[in-house]
């Protein structure tokens, strides 16, 4: 094996290594007394010209909602800004899920600062069926998670939700 195959493989095990850590809900450490929703997904846009993002989500709180932790990183093409949210607010509802966060850092820095909702629903299975939306930026990080009912496919990925008895 030459110097630059090993220099590639050195570069690209732990690249994926990482992405199938992301993409393994598994691999967290959670808990039967947790709500949480975990996993990454792209699904398209909902303004023209329907570019594909990718959400990935690591969100939980106690059975009640409370103590909400976590991040929401959205990636989308280059003409958009990317941003990691830091989670405020978490309501799961069986296989339906509200993420509430607030925008720590961002390619557009007049996004920092502000809140939105996202809305996630485990369809089951393979992911296919599973759908999540985003909702408008807020001027402030929102404290509460009303169950919301939009949603968009998503092309690929999976997300898991676990609702904890209360």
């Amino acid at each position: 094996m030459g110097r630059g195959t090993m220099r590639r493989l050195l570069t690209i095990v732990p690249l994926v290594a990482l992405a199938i850590a992301l993409m393994t809900p598994a691999g967290h450490a959670t808990s039967p007394k947790q709500d949480f929703v975990l996993g990454t997904a792209r699904h398209l846009g909902a303004d023209p010209p329907f570019p594909a993002i990718e959400v990935r989500i690591k969100a939980r709180s106690d059975a009640t909602g409370n103590k909400p932790r976590g991040h929401l990183f959205l990636e989308v093409p280059p003409f958009l800004p990317d941003y990691r949210g830091r989670v405020t607010c978490l309501n799961v509802v069986g296989r339906e899920a509200t993420v509430g966060i607030e925008i720590v850092k961002s390619d557009d820095q007049s996004q920092e600062g502000k809140g939105q909702l996202w809305s996630v629903v485990d369809g089951g299975g393979s992911g296919t069926s599973d759908r999540i939306a985003g909702f408008p930026l807020t001027s402030a990080p929102p404290v509460d998670c009303p169950l919301l009912n939009f949603n968009v496919p998503i092309v690929s990925g999976d997300y898991v939700i676990h609702d904890a008895p209360a």
